[in-house]
C-alpha cells in the first residue's frame, strides 16, 4: 500500500513553463571593460540576493523564478564581455571566479526548484490517493450503484492524469520514481477490481434480459404450436428480432464471461428452432388461407384493373381502383414474411402483385396526366395581361404537386415513362415561364410605382410655385421626391437586367434633380421675401427705438434698445449671407438696407454720445447739489466731509470729462442738457458745475479744519487731562507736545482760521488759545523730570 504524502502539479507546470520562457533576450555586447566588469558585478550581487531568498524552507514560486532569472542574467553579462577576457586580465580573474560561481549557484537552483516541485507533486498526488482509497472503500463494502461505480473510475482517472503529469519528474530523484511506481500499482489495482465489479454486474444483468428473452420466445413457439393465425406467426417472428438484439448486445460479454457465453450458445440454438418451426407452421397452413383472406380483395382489383383499360375510366372508377389497390397492397405487405418461408404463397403473391402493378402504374399515369394539366393551366394564366399573386401562387402549388407526383412515381417502368419524361420537361419549362413572368409582372410594377411617385412629386412641386406655400407642404414635395429614390433604389435590380429600365431609372434620377432644383429655388425666392420683409420691419423698428433715444430725456435703457435692435439687424445679415449669393434681387435690397443701417449705427452712436454727456454734466450737477445739501445738513464731520468730496468729485468730472467729450466730438455742443427740467447748452452746464465747485470750496474747507482740530490738538489736549487725573505724568506730557505740535501745524497750514473759535471741552477757544493752554500745563511736568 502507498504511504499518504503529497501532490501538487502547480508547481511542475511553474517549473515547466520556466524552462520555456526564462531564458533572456541575447545580451547586447559591451563597449568597454568597465561597462562589462560593473555589469558582471551587478549580476554577481543580484543572484547572491536571490539565493538567500530561497534558501528558507519553504522558498515561495516567486522567489525560485527571481534565482533562476538572476542565473540567466550572470550568464548574459558573461557573454556580453567575452570580448574583453583576453584583453584585460583582471576582467579575466573576474570572469573566472564568476564563471565557477554560476556553475555552483545554477546546480544549487535548479536542484532547490526540483525538490520544491517534487514536494509539491507529492502532496497533490497524496490528496488524490486518499480520496482514491476512501471511495475504493465504499465501492467494496456492498453492491455498488451506478454512482459509487462512477466516483472511483473519475478517482482513477484524475489520479492517473496527475500521474502522468509529474512522470517528467522521476528522473531528478530516485525517491520520487519510486513512489510513481507505487502509485502505478495501486492504480492497477483498483483499476482491475472496478472492472471485475462492472463485468460481473453486467453479466448477471444480461443474464437476466437474456433469460426473459428465451421465455418469451419459447411461450410465443408453444402456442404457434397450437393453431395457427397471423397474431401468433407475427408474436414469434417478433420474440425471435427482440432474442436475437439480447445476443448482439451481450456480444462483448461472451469473451470474459464463460457461463454466459453458454446461455447465449444455448439461445442462438432456440432461435434456430424457432426459425424451422415457423417454416413448418407457414407450410401446414398453405397457401388456402392466403387466398381465402386476400380473394375479395384481389377480384375488386382485377375489376378496376378491367376499367382503367377502358378508353375513357370514370372519376369514380379511378376511385375504386385506388381504394382497391391500398387494400391489396396492405394484405401483401402483410403475408411478406409468411412467403419467405413458404414457395406457395410467394407464387400467388407474385401473381397479385402483377395486378396490383398494373393498376398502380395506371393509376401513377393518371395522377401525372391530372397534375400536368392544372399546371398547364396554371402557365395559361399566367400568359394573362393583369397576373395577381394569387395566380402565381396557384402556379407555384400546381408546380409542386407534379413535382411530388413525379417523385413518387415509378419512373422507370414503360407505361409511366412516357408520362413522366414529359412531366419533367413540363417542370422545366414551366419553372423557366414563372421566372419569365415574375420578372415582366415585377418590372411592370416597378415601372408603375416610380411613375406614381414621379407624378406625385411633379403636382406637389408644381402646387408650391403658385401661392406662398407652408412649410409643410414644401416638406411633403420633398419627401415626394426623396420617395421616387426609395422606389427606385427597391428596383435597382432591374437596371443591370433591363437596358429599357436603366434608361428610364436614368431619366427618372434627372427628374428628381431637376424637381429638387426647382424646390429648390422656390425655397430661396422665398426666403428672400421674407428676409425683405423681415429686414424692412427691423430697419423700421431701429429708427423708432433710435428717435426715442435721441431726445434730452432719454434713458440708458431707451439707449439699450436700439443698441439691441441694431445688434439684432446685423446679426440679420450675417445669418442671411448665402441668400444675398442665391438671390440677386434680394442682395440689391440688403445692400441698401446695410446703407441704411450704417446710418443708423452712426446716429446710434451720436445718440449714445449725447447720453453720456447728459449724464457726466447735467446729472452729475443735480447728483452733486443734492449731496452738497446732505452734507451741510450732515451732523457727523466725516459724513460731511466725503458728501463734501464726493460732491466736489462729480463736480470735477462735470467740467473736466465734459470738456473732453466736446471737444473729440463738437456736434455734441448743440445738444440739450434738462437742469431743473429746463434745456440747456453742455458749456453752461459745465458753467455752471464751476460755480457750484467754487461755492463748495469754503465749506468743504471749513469741514476739514473741524476734523483736524478735533482729531489733532484737542484730541491730545484731552487725552493728556484723563492720563493726568490718572497720574501717568509721563504719558501726559507726550500727548501735552502732541497738542503743542499739531496745534502749530493746523495753524500754519490755516492762518484764515486763527481766530476761528472751537468747542474744548465746554469752553470756546482758538487754536492759539488751545495751544497755550497746553504749554502751561505742561511745564511742571516738563520740571518735574
Amino acid at each position: 500500500m502507498v504511504r499518504t504524502s503529497v501532490l501538487v502539479f502547480m508547481g511542475f507546470l511553474a517549473f515547466a513553463t520556466l524552462d520555456a520562457s526564462a531564458a533572456p533576450p541575447e545580451a547586447a555586447a559591451a563597449k568597454s571593460v568597465a561597462e562589462a566588469s560593473k555589469r558582471l558585478e551587478s549580476a554577481r550581487a543580484a543572484l547572491t540576493t536571490a539565493v538567500q531568498r530561497i534558501q528558507k524552507d519553504p522558498p515561495s514560486n516567486a522567489d525560485l523564478d527571481a534565482a533562476l532569472a538572476a542565473v540567466e542574467a550572470l550568464k548574459s553579462a558573461l557573454d556580453a564581455g567575452a570580448s574583453f577576457e583576453t584583453a584585460d586580465l583582471d576582467y579575466a580573474r573576474a570572469v573566472l571566479a564568476a564563471r565557477k560561481e554560476l556553475r555552483t549557484q545554477r546546480e544549487y537552483v535548479e536542484g532547490r526548484r526540483a525538490k520544491v516541485h517534487i514536494f509539491d507533486s507529492r502532496r497533490r498526488m497524496d490528496e488524490a490517493l486518499a480520496t482514491l482509497n476512501e471511495r475504493m472503500a465504499k465501492f467494496s463494502g456492498k453492491e455498488p450503484g451506478p454512482k459509487e461505480m462512477d466516483d472511483a473510475r473519475a478517482s482513477v482517472d484524475a489520479l492517473k492524469k496527475l500521474a502522468d503529469e509529474s512522470r517528467p519528474l522521476t528522473k531528478q530523484d530516485e525517491k520520487f520514481a519510486a513512489y510513481i511506481s507505487e502509485v502505478d500499482a495501486t492504480l492497477a489495482r483498483h483499476q482491475k477490481a472496478i472492472d471485475d465489479r462492472w463485468l460481473a454486474q453486467s453479466a448477471q444483468k444480461q443474464r437476466g434480459l437474456l433469460d426473459d428473452s428465451r421465455k418469451a420466445l419459447a411461450a410465443a413457439v408453444a402456442e404457434l404450436g397450437k393453431a395457427w393465425s397471423d397474431e401468433k406467426f407475427s408474436a414469434t417472428d417478433k420474440a425471435i428480432t427482440a432474442l436475437q438484439k439480447q445476443l448482439d448486445e451481450g456480444k462483448p460479454l461472451e469473451e470474459r464471461d464463460r457461463a454466459y457465453r453458454g446461455d447465449a450458445d444455448k439461445a442462438r440454438a432456440e432461435v434456430t428452432q424457432a426459425r424451422r418451426k415457423m417454416e413448418e407452421s407457414v407450410a401446414q397452413a398453405g397457401v388456402s388461407r392466403v387466398k381465402a383472406e386476400m380473394g375479395p380483395a384481389q377480384e375488386e382489383l382485377a375489376t378496376a384493373a378491367k376499367a382503367l383499360r377502358a378508353r375513357k375510366p370514370t372519376p369514380e372508377q379511378f376511385a375504386e381502383a385506388k381504394t382497391a389497390a391500398f387494400v391489396v397492397r396492405k394484405l401483401v405487405e402483410k403475408y411478406e414474411p409468411q412467403a419467405a418461408a413458404s414457395q406457395p404463397i410467394a407464387q400467388y403473391l407474385t401473381e397479385v402483385k402483377n395486378t396490383l402493378t398494373e393498376v398502380e402504374v395506371s393509376l401513377e399515369v393518371r395522377g401525372l396526366d391530372t397534375a400536368r394539366a392544372d399546371f398547364t393551366q396554371a402557365l395559361r394564366n399566367l400568359e394573362r395581361r393583369s397576373v395577381t399573386p394569387e395566380q402565381f401562387e396557384e402556379a407555384n402549388t400546381a408546380m409542386v404537386i407534379l413535382q411530388k407526383t413525379l417523385e413518387t412515381a415509378h419512373t422507370k417502368n414503360p407505361a409511366v415513362s412516357p408520362s413522366a419524361a414529359e412531366a419533367r420537361q413540363l417542370l422545366k419549362d414551366g419553372k423557366a415561364t414563372i421566372e419569365r413572368r415574375r420578372y415582366e409582372v415585377d418590372l411592370q410594377q416597378q415601372r408603375a410605382k416610380v411613375d406614381e411617385a414621379r407624378k406625385n412629386a411633379t403636382a406637389l412641386v408644381a402646387g408650391i410655385q403658385k401661392e406662398k406655400p407652408s412649410d409643410a407642404q414644401i416638406q411633403e414635395a420633398e419627401k415626394a421626391i426623396q420617395q421616387i429614390g426609395v422606389v427606385l433604389e427597391a428596383g435597382v435590380a432591374f437596371v443591370k437586367k433591363d437596358r429599357d429600365y436603366a434608361l428610364y431609372a436614368k431619366e427618372s434620377k434627372e427628374r428628381m434633380a431637376e424637381l429638387t432644383d426647382r424646390v429648390n429655388r422656390r425655397k430661396i425666392v422665398l426666403a428672400a421675401a421674407d428676409a425683405r420683409v423681415q429686414l424692412s420691419e427691423r430697419l423700421a423698428t431701429a429708427k423708432e427705438k433710435l428717435e426715442a433715444a435721441k431726445p434730452a430725456t432719454s434713458t440708458d435703457g431707451d439707449i439699450d434698445a436700439a443698441s439691441k435692435v441694431v445688434d439684432e439687424l446685423m446679426q440679420m445679415f450675417e445669418t442671411r449671407a448665402e441668400l444675398e449669393r442665391q438671390d440677386a434681387g434680394y442682395a440689391s435690397y440688403a445692400e441698401r438696407a446695410r446703407n441704411e443701417m450704417v446710418k443708423l449705427m452712426e446716429a446710434l452712436e451720436f445718440a449714445r454720445q449725447a447720453r453720456a454727456l447728459r449724464k457726466i454734466t447735467g446729472e452729475a450737477l443735480a447728483a452733486a447739489s443734492a449731496t452738497s445739501e446732505s452734507a451741510a445738513s450732515a451732523k457727523d464731520l466725516r459724513k460731511k466731509k466725503d458728501l463734501y468730496a464726493n460732491a466736489m468729485d462729480k463736480l470735477k468730472a462735470c467740467q473736466e470729462e465734459g470738456a473732453r467729450m466736446v471737444k473729440e466730438n463738437a456736434g455734441l455742443a448743440g445738444i440739450d442738457v434738462l437742469i431743473g427740467g429746463m434745456p440747456t447748452r453742455p458749456q453752461d452746464v459745465m458753467a455752471q458745475c464751476a460755480q457750484k465747485a467754487a461755492s463748495l470750496q469754503e465749506p468743504q474747507k471749513k469741514v476739514d479744519v473741524q476734523l483736524r482740530f478735533e482729531d489733532g490738538p484737542r484730541k491730545a489736549y484731552t487725552l493728556a487731562k484723563s492720563l493726568l487725573s490718572k497720574g501717568s505724568k509721563n504719558e501726559a506730557l507726550e500727548q501735552y507736545n502732541g497738542c503743542v505740535a499739531e496745534g502749530r501745524i493746523l495753524q500754519n497750514q490755516y492762518p484764515d482760521f486763527k481766530d476761528h473759535k472751537f468747542d474744548v471741552s465746554g469752553t470756546s477757544m482758538s487754536v492759539l488759545e488751545l495751544i497755550q493752554v497746553c504749554v502751561k500745563e505742561r511745564k511742571p511736568l516738563q520740571a518735574a523730570r
